[in-house]
C-alpha cells in the first residue's frame, strides 16, 4: 500500500510539475519569469510563430490595415510605429493595402523575430525599416508618428504603463493610437486590465476618444487620439526620426553598414537581414 501512494504522489508532483511549466512557459509566455525569458522564448518558436497563428490576409486586412486607412483618411502616406512587430504582422498589413503609400517602422526586443519580419517583408524593404530596441525607450523624438500601434503585448511587458507613456510621447497630436486589451485573464493575474483601467491610463497619457472594439476570442482593440492637433508627418526618411537611445539628445545618421549618434559617439550595426540593431546601444 505504501508503495502505491508514494507512486500516486509522485504521479501528482510531475503532473503538478508539468502543470505549473506550461503555465509559466506556454499559457502566459514567460511574462512571471522576467523579460529575458520572454525574449527568449519569442527567438525559440520565431521560426514557427506564423505557422502557430495562422493570420488570414482577408482578416488582417478587414480588421487591421483598412480601419487604420478609414481613420486616418484623407492622408495616405502616413509615418507608423509599430511596436512589439513579432514577425511583422502589422507592417504587412498595411503595406499590402491598396491605398498604403506611407512608411512603417517595426521596433521588438527579440531579435529572431525581426529576422523573420525581415523574410516576410521583403518585398517591401524600401518602405519598412525593423529596429532591435526596447518598448520602454523607444529611439525618437516626441510628437514624430502620424500612428502608433502595439497588438497583444502589453501583458507580456515588465513596465507596461511605461509602454503606454512612450507611444504616447512619439504619437503627434491629433495621431492614431492602436493598441489591444487582453480579455482572457484567467491565466495571467495582475498582468492585464479591464477597459475602465485602460481607458483611464491612456487618458492620463494624453490620449483622448479612446473607445474598446471587439476583435478576437482573446483581445479587444483600443483606438484613441492624442489630445491636440498638428500637421501629418508623412513618411519621413529614418535619419529625421531616428534618436540616440544612449544619450537620448542627438539623432544618428548612417554611415555604410552603421547607424552613428554624434553627440555621444553611440554605433548601432545593420544585421546582414538589414534590422538596426540598437539594442545593444541602449545597454
Amino acid at each position: 500500500m505504501t508503495d502505491w501512494l508514494s507512486m500516486l504522489l509522485l504521479v501528482l508532483l510531475a503532473v503538478a510539475i508539468i502543470a505549473l511549466g506550461w503555465w509559466l512557459l506556454i499559457a502566459t509566455e514567460g511574462v512571471y519569469l522576467g523579460r529575458r525569458i520572454v525574449i527568449w522564448l519569442y527567438d525559440l518558436f520565431a521560426h514557427r510563430y506564423d505557422r502557430v497563428k495562422n493570420y488570414y490576409r482577408e482578416y488582417e486586412h478587414m480588421y487591421l490595415a483598412q480601419p487604420i486607412m478609414e481613420r486616418i483618411a484623407p492622408h495616405r502616406s502616413p509615418l507608423v510605429l509599430d511596436v512589439a512587430t513579432g514577425t511583422g504582422r502589422l507592417p504587412l498589413a498595411l503595406l499590402r493595402h491598396a491605398h498604403f503609400q506611407g512608411r512603417v517602422i517595426g521596433l521588438d526586443l527579440s531579435r529572431r523575430m525581426l529576422h523573420q519580419a525581415t523574410q516576410n517583408l521583403y518585398v517591401f524593404e524600401d518602405r519598412v525599416t525593423f529596429i532591435w530596441g526596447s518598448a520602454e525607450n523607444l529611439p525618437f523624438p516626441d510628437d514624430t508618428f502620424d500612428v502608433v500601434t502595439c497588438l497583444e503585448a502589453l501583458e507580456f511587458m515588465v513596465r507596461p504603463q511605461a509602454v503606454l507613456g512612450e507611444l504616447a510621447r512619439v504619437l503627434r497630436p491629433g495621431g492614431l493610437l492602436l493598441i489591444s486589451q487582453r480579455i482572457n485573464t484567467r491565466l495571467m493575474p495582475g498582468k492585464t486590465w479591464s477597459s475602465g483601467q485602460i481607458l483611464e491610463l491612456l487618458a492620463r497619457c494624453g490620449v483622448e476618444d479612446a473607445q474598446a472594439q471587439i476583435w478576437q476570442v482573446d483581445y479587444r482593440k483600443i483606438w484613441g487620439y492624442k489630445t491636440g492637433s498638428s500637421p501629418a508627418a508623412g513618411a519621413r526618411p529614418l535619419d529625421e526620426v531616428l534618436r540616440c537611445p544612449r544619450c537620448r539628445s542627438g539623432l544618428m545618421k548612417q554611415r555604410e553598414q552603421s547607424w552613428f549618434c554624434d553627440s555621444c559617439g553611440a554605433r548601432a550595426v545593420i544585421g546582414a537581414d538589414g534590422v538596426i540593431e540598437l539594442f545593444p546601444v541602449e545597454r
